[in-house]
């Protein structure tokens, strides 16, 4: 009989700590937190944005609710325009040089779906995104812009006041370049003298700029911009590179820089894409380009006309460099 008792209260005892290791699992072990998604510490979250021939482009950032379990209920989040993040950023990054300092996106060129976000209950990812809608075109690829969010309540759980706030940056990309992560080009080719024969060899590596959505920024021959190029040093050596429907390049001055573009028959001055190895489903992008330069050296003045360089003519190929 004691054996049978003992027996009873044993198996009682565990199927009570059974009972609550299974309500242990159910329970919520932390608060529920809100919070904006950011990337770094200086709370800045980065959407990029493709140039759509003058037609808004949607992104998106999250508002979170962070928990060991979903939250039970659901609640509103509004939101409004920070006004700490913005200069902190600049005064952190740049100090007093002003000429590097991040740029507010006007308010006529973003739209954010609303200012009111209605957090589901049960939510499974536990975040929602809010959609914001931006004119990308006319926009600089040497420009930060940034739209300053931050919660300004919620209905319902504590608020994570390091995490209330982003800076959302609006990066720029197109098919043959991106922003927010720097583009580069493999060059090589030739200088040619005036009956077209070859002097000298050129290579090097060239950033590449996103301009429009069929149309990026580099440097002319074998003039190298770097991420410290100034903007007169940009308008200075910088040609721009339009791809029409067929495939053919027009090449333009982008800044003081002159330019005339040569006829080197039909596999040069345009666009083609080949396959980055046998079987690859990826494609590398390249640009044959034939045409000549000059930049400024001395610019007019009343009484002085303008002192250019010696025209360059180069043949070039650029190759996209492999991600």
């Amino acid at each position: 009989m004691k054996k049978f008792i003992f027996l009873f209260f044993a198996i009682t005892l565990c199927c009570a700590t059974a009972c609550k290791e299974e309500n242990y699992d159910t329970m919520e072990h932390y608060k529920y937190i809100v919070y904006l998604l950011s990337e770094n510490d200086y709370n800045v979250y980065s959407e990029s944005y493709a140039f759509n021939e003058g037609e808004a482009v949607t992104g998106y950032f999250s508002v979170g609710c962070g928990g060991s379990l979903s939250n039970p209920e659901s609640f509103t989040v509004e939101l409004e325009p920070d006004t700490v993040l913005f200069d902190a950023y600049n005064k952190s990054n740049f100090d007093i040089d002003r000429t590097k300092y991040a740029h507010l996106l006007n308010a006529d060129r973003y739209q954010l779906a609303s200012n009111t976000v209605t957090f589901p209950a049960q939510s499974e990812d536990q975040y929602v995104k809010v959609s914001v809608t931006v004119k990308p075109d006319g926009l600089s690829p040497d420009s930060t812009y940034f739209i300053p969010i931050a919660i300004k309540s919620a209905s319902k759980y504590e608020i994570n006041k390091e995490k209330s706030s982003i800076l959302f940056r609006v990066a720029l990309e197109n098919y043959y370049a991106e922003q927010l992560t720097d583009t580069y080009y493999q060059m090589r080719g030739s200088t040619l003298n005036s009956s077209g024969v070859a002097t000298g060899s050129i290579s090097g590596t060239k950033l590449v700029r996103p301009l429009s959505k069929k149309s990026i920024r580099l440097y002319a021959g074998s003039q190298a911009q770097t991420t410290k190029s100034t903007v007169d040093e940009i308008a200075k050596y910088s040609v721009v590179l339009t791809v029409n429907e067929n495939n053919q390049i027009q090449i333009t001055p982008y800044g003081t820089i002159q330019t005339e573009q040569l006829d080197g028959g039909p596999d040069w001055n345009i666009y083609k894409e080949a396959p980055a190895s046998v079987g690859d489903t990826k494609v590398r992008k390249h640009f044959y380009l034939h045409y000549r330069f000059r930049t400024l050296q001395t610019p007019a003045s009343e009484n002085t006309p303008a002192v250019w360089s010696q025209w360059t003519t180069v043949k070039e190929t650029l190759t996209k460099l492999e991600d």
